[in-house]
């Protein structure tokens, strides 16, 4: 079963040719971020692109890094020497420098809020950076306030040098574990929690059955009723729902429930894999990704104008159900990103498309 989506809103970008963009869909509002080698632009995506800040870049460079704040009162560069943030107008608010080290494959950068006022919302921001600890089988992660204060400084027994390393949040956006990748070893998962100042890690993630396993498997989001969340099994044999708190699989979707490879709603596929381009739609609706590998045969075969590497695939998350395979108007649908309000943005060279079914 196919189904035609609904355009609602067609977001050229900015300077196509000489800058990166990206979607944020964490906000209320969905962003583009359009990074050149001098500025970060931020648009909220309404109706059309409202320009909402500009972050001028502390020192021009091809691909810096940057993270803009939440509120947007200021954006973290990852420079050449180190964490610089800078307000709108360019003043260097505070830097964390990090010495002889390659940000733009090993930094790491997130932002999360602690209390709340009177009216629910958050009030403090924290700052979490990944610094060299000078050790070859350590990681240090410094936190700060929105000042550049250093909170608390601490010291992980994992990744080191040449590993990447990330910290994982729960539902409520407390630390809840440290990821490390890269290198010669294994990919590994640990537990975390925030306790005296301090993230202490655990031991690896458990692999209890039915419960949300963090060693295998990618964390996709919450629904915004925060009753369920989704999650991808990391060789992207299938994706599954989890009931919150409790986190026990409610239902699961896997490769065999879709059409074999090359035939039907999957005739552009030959080794299908879901891939972490899915989410939630809506509270009751789910994106789901097929990608293949790339295949460089398929490609001078049958031309790039004819072969796919993708479909995307809306299902229910209270049941696994599939819905059917989005047909969309044009050919070039790149990638896809669930903004959570029903709508979902996908790329078409320089233009980004929102989409409702």
């Amino acid at each position: 079963m196919t189904i035609t989506p609904r355009l609602v809103a067609t977001y050229p970008i900015p300077d196509p040719h000489g800058a990166q963009a990206f979607i944020d869909p964490t906000g209320p509002v969905p962003r583009l971020l359009v990074h050149t080698a001098g500025s970060l632009r931020v648009h909220e995506l309404r109706e059309q692109a409202e320009p909402a800040a500009e972050f001028p870049a502390p020192a021009p460079t091809a691909w810096p890094r940057v993270w803009p704040a939440p509120d947007l009162s200021f954006a973290v560069f990852g420079t050449a020497t180190g964490y610089v943030a800078v307000a709108r107008d360019g003043r260097r608010l505070w830097e964390q420098p990090y010495g002889a080290w390659e940000v733009g494959r090993w930094g790491y950068l997130a932002f999360s809020t602690v209390g709340t006022d009177t009216a629910g919302a958050d009030t403090e921001l924290r700052i979490w950076l990944r610094l060299p600890s000078g050790l070859p089988d350590r990681t240090l992660i410094l936190t700060l306030d929105a000042q550049g204060t250093v909170l608390a400084r601490s010291v992980l027994p994992c990744g080191g040098y040449e590993r990447s390393v990330g910290l994982l949040w729960d539902e409520h956006g407390e630390v809840a574990g440290v990821t490390v990748s890269g290198g010669r070893t294994a990919d590994t998962r640990y537990e975390a929690r925030w306790e005296a100042g301090a993230i202490v890690l655990g031991g690896p993630a458990p692999q209890d059955r039915g419960a949300l396993r963090l060693g295998d498997r990618d964390y996709l989001g919450t629904d915004s009723r925060n009753t369920r969340c989704m999650t991808l099994d990391r060789r992207g044999r299938d994706v599954s729902w989890h009931s919150l708190p409790t986190r026990q699989v409610t239902a699961s979707l896997g490769l065999g429930d879709f059409p074999a490879p090359g035939t039907g709603d999957c005739s552009v596929h030959n080794a299908p894999y879901i891939s972490s381009w899915s989410g939630f739609v809506d509270d009751d609706t789910a994106m789901v990704t097929l990608h293949n590998p790339y295949d460089e045969a398929a490609v001078y075969l049958f031309g790039e104008d004819r072969w796919q590497e993708h479909s995307h695939w809306l299902a229910d998350p209270a049941t696994g159900a599939l819905h059917g395979r989005i047909e969309y108007p044009m050919a070039e649908v790149d990638t896809v990103v669930p903004v959570g309000d029903g709508t979902w943005i996908t790329r078409e060279w320089d233009t980004f498309h929102r989409w409702r079914r």
